[in-house]
């Protein structure tokens, strides 16, 4: 995101959740109220000074109105756009659903069981955290040194730092949504 449209946002987002109105912000910033809304409206380059008091004005240091992490909360991701990896002689499909995000810190997939399925990757890096969901069907999943049968609908989070296993223990082909996040 332009930095103009960052600190735009973020004095607009400041200024909504104190309830201010640009009247008000504009008194308590000494800054003008036409000068306030070219800059709400990215029509304006705010000075050093003028970021000042606005911080201010708002009680937040002058780095937060120009935080710009680009980060966009609205993402579709499309099955068709993800190649699925096969393993364990294709019993085994794992497809992305949505990619690492280094602004989230974290990817989940589909990992799909046929019959006689079984997947053990390689541990992850150090802190990262499996949230895991029995989509469909019933599996046997040794982590932490502990076993545990989960059937539809169940989930189990668990350290993805060290080694698991998941193992598919129906009749039927077994799908579980993984979801890791990289805590450190």
């Amino acid at each position: 995101m332009d930095l103009n449209l960052a600190v735009a946002e973020n004095i607009k987002r400041l200024r909504k959740g104190r309830k201010m109105s640009l009247e008000q912000a504009a008194e308590a910033s000494g800054v003008s109220k036409s000068m306030l809304g070219q800059i709400e409206r990215g029509e304006a380059n705010p000075s050093v000074a003028i970021i000042g008091k606005l911080a201010a004005a708002f009680k937040v240091p002058a780095a937060q109105l120009l935080e710009n992490d680009a980060f966009e909360s609205l993402l579709v991701s499309r099955e068709l756009d993800h190649l699925p990896n096969r393993l364990a002689g294709g019993r085994v499909l794992v497809r992305p659903s949505f990619p690492y995000d280094g602004t989230t810190r974290t990817e989940t997939c589909f990992i799909d069981l046929y019959l006689g399925g079984a997947y053990e990757p390689q541990p992850s890096i150090p802190g990262c955290l499996c949230r895991l969901t029995v989509l469909a069907g019933k599996i046997k999943l040794d982590a932490e040194e502990q076993q545990f049968l989960l059937e539809e609908r169940d989930g189990l989070r668990f350290a993805a730092d060290r080694p698991y296993r998941m193992e598919n223990m129906g009749n039927s082909v077994v799908r579980v949504l993984a979801a890791y996040q990289y805590i450190k």
